[in-house]
C-alpha cells in the first residue's frame, strides 16, 4: 500500500516506519524535522512539515493523492508555542479525515489515549476524544488505538520512570491508580495487524499491556528488570504532590506537572483481552520491559540530583561555619603565613565565595561551575600542602577528604552536557 504516516520521527511512528517498508509498503513519512540521517530513498518519501500548520482539509489534499492508508501517530504531551494540544490532536487530525473522505481514502488509523473522553480531566485527554468522535462519525474504514502508557528503552516517559525506580527508595503519590503499561514492540505489532486485515472494521482498541499493576508495583518491575532488588515505598500525601507537581511544572520540558499527576490518579487500565487476541501471541510482562544494562544510565541520573544537593550542602555549610568560627580561620591564615592585614579578606572572601558556589550548585549546575570547583579546591589543597601541611595527618582527615569530593566533581563534569545545564 501506499501509506500515509504522520508522526514519522515519533516514539511510535519512528519504530513503525521500517517495519512497514520491510513489508513492501510506500511510506510517506510527514513530522517537523525528519532525522539528521533521513532520506527519500525507495519507497520512503520524507515530507518536512509542521503538522500544526495543516489545520483546513485543503491542506491535507495534496498529501494524500495516491494514498491508500493514513496512521496518524502524532501526539504530544505538553504545549509549547504552535505546537498545541488543539491545533495536533484536534484541528489538523480533522482536518485530515474530511481530507480523506474528499480524496477518496477509505482508511485510517488514529493512535489517541487510553482515558480520551469529551469530559475527561485533562486537555490532553479532551483534545484527543475531540478527533476521536469526528472521525467515529465519518463514513471511513478506521480503527482508534488507544494506547496506555507505552514503554520504550528510548521513550522520555520510561526513561524517567526507570530513573524514579532507580531511587534508594520509591516515593509514589498515595491516590496513583493503577497502571497497564504496553511495550512498544506490542504496540507496534498491533498496528501492524490491523493493517494486514482486510477491513479496520470500525474499532476502538484499547492498546494495554498483559497486567494491571499498583504504581508502585510497575517501578519495581522495572526495577526487578534493571537486576535491582525490591526497594521500599514511601506513599506521598496528596497536597504535598501536587505542590511538587506544581514546582516541576515550572522547569522547561518537564514530565512531572498538574495534569500529568491528575492522569496518574486516574489510572490506565483496560480489558487486554481483544489486544491479545489480535495479537495471536504472548505480550511483554512488565518485569522484562527494561533490562540490566539500562541499570547504569537509571541509577546515575537517579543519583545525580542527590550528589548536588550534597555537594551544595558543603559549601554552604561551610560558609556559615567559615562565618561563625572567624577566630580559628584566622589564626589558621596566620599559622599558614599570611600578612595580617589580608587576614579579613581572605576569610570574608572565602566564606562568601563558598556561599555563591552553594548557591549556584543547586540553581546553574553547568560543566563550568564544577570546573571552577575542582580548581579551588586544588587550589586550597595546593596552598595547605605548602603551608600546612600538618593538616594532612589530622584524625579526620579534613584535606584527604577533598580527593572523593573532587572525584564527584569530575563525574558531574563530565554527565553534563557543555552546552545546555544538566537536567
Amino acid at each position: 500500500m501506499d501509506i500515509l504516516l504522520t508522526g514519522a520521527s515519533g516514539l511510535v511512528g519512528s519504530a513503525l516506519l521500517p517495519r512497514l517498508l520491510a513489508q513492501g509498503h510506500t511510506v510517506h513519512a510527514l513530522c517537523r524535522r525528519p532525522p539528521a540521517n533521513a532520506v527519500a530513498v525507495g519507497q520512503l518519501h520524507w515530507h518536512a512539515t509542521d503538522m500544526a500548520t495543516l489545520l483546513n482539509e485543503d491542506d491535507w489534499l495534496p498529501l494524500l493523492d495516491g494514498i491508500d492508508l493514513v496512521i496518524n501517530t502524532v501526539g504530544i504531551f505538553a504545549e509549547t508555542g504552535s505546537q498545541t494540544f488543539a491545533h495536533l490532536h484536534t484541528q489538523a487530525p480533522i482536518a485530515l479525515f474530511n481530507a480523506a473522505i474528499v480524496a477518496g481514502v477509505e482508511r485510517v488509523i488514529q493512535l489517541s489515549a487510553l482515558g480520551a473522553h469529551p469530559e475527561a480531566s485533562t486537555a490532553y485527554w479532551r483534545s484527543k476524544a475531540a478527533a476521536d468522535t469526528v472521525l467515529r462519525a465519518a463514513p471511513l474504514d478506521w480503527a482508534i488505538v488507544q494506547p496506555s502508557l507505552v514503554y520504550a528503552d528510548q521513550g522520555a516517559s520510561s526513561t524517567l520512570f526507570r530513573q524514579m525506580a532507580a531511587q534508594p527508595c520509591l516515593l509514589v503519590p498515595a491516590d496513583a491508580g493503577p497502571v497497564q503499561p504496553i511495550h512498544l514492540a506490542d504496540l507496534v505489532d498491533a498496528l501492524l495487524q490491523l493493517i494486514h486485515r482486510p477491513a479496520l472494521g470500525r474499532i476502538t482498541l484499547a492498546a494495554v499491556g498483559p497486567q494491571a499493576l499498583p504504581w508502585h508495583d510497575y517501578l519495581q518491575a522495572l526495577r526487578a528488570g534493571m537486576g535491582m532488588a525490591r526497594a521500599p515505598v514511601i506513599a506521598l500525601p496528596s497536597p504535598w504532590v501536587r505542590g511538587i507537581s506544581r514546582l516541576a511544572a515550572l522547569c522547561p520540558g518537564s514530565l512531572l506537572n498538574p495534569a500529568s499527576l491528575s492522569m496518574l490518579q486516574a489510572g490506565s487500565c483496560a480489558d487486554a483481552g481483544p489486544i491479545q487476541q489480535l495479537l495471536g501471541r504472548p505480550m511483554h510482562l512488565p518485569q522484562a520491559y527494561s533490562h540490566p544494562a539500562l541499570r547504569s544510565t537509571a541509577v546515575t541520573a537517579a543519583w545525580q540530583p542527590w550528589l548536588r544537593l550534597a555537594l551544595a550542602f558543603v559549601w554552604l555549610l561551610t560558609a556559615v561555619v567559615s562565618i561563625q568560627q572567624a577566630p580559628l580561620g584566622l589564626q589558621l591564615l596566620a599559622d599558614a603565613g599570611l600578612p595580617a592585614a589580608w587576614h579579613p579578606a581572605a576569610l570574608w572572601g572565602g566564606a562568601g565565595l563558598d556561599l555563591l558556589l552553594g548557591v549556584l550548585t543547586l540553581s546553574h549546575p553547568h560543566r563550568r561551575l564544577w570546573q571552577a570547583q575542582i580548581a579551588l579546591i586544588l587550589g586550597y589543597t595546593v596552598f595547605i600542602s605548602l603551608f600546612l601541611p600538618q593538616w594532612w595527618l589530622h584524625p579526620f582527615g579534613p584535606i584527604s577528604k577533598n580527593l572523593p569530593i573532587l572525584a564527584l566533581l569530575g563525574l558531574l563534569t563530565a554527565l553534563t552536557p557543555a552546552t545546555r545545564k544538566a537536567s
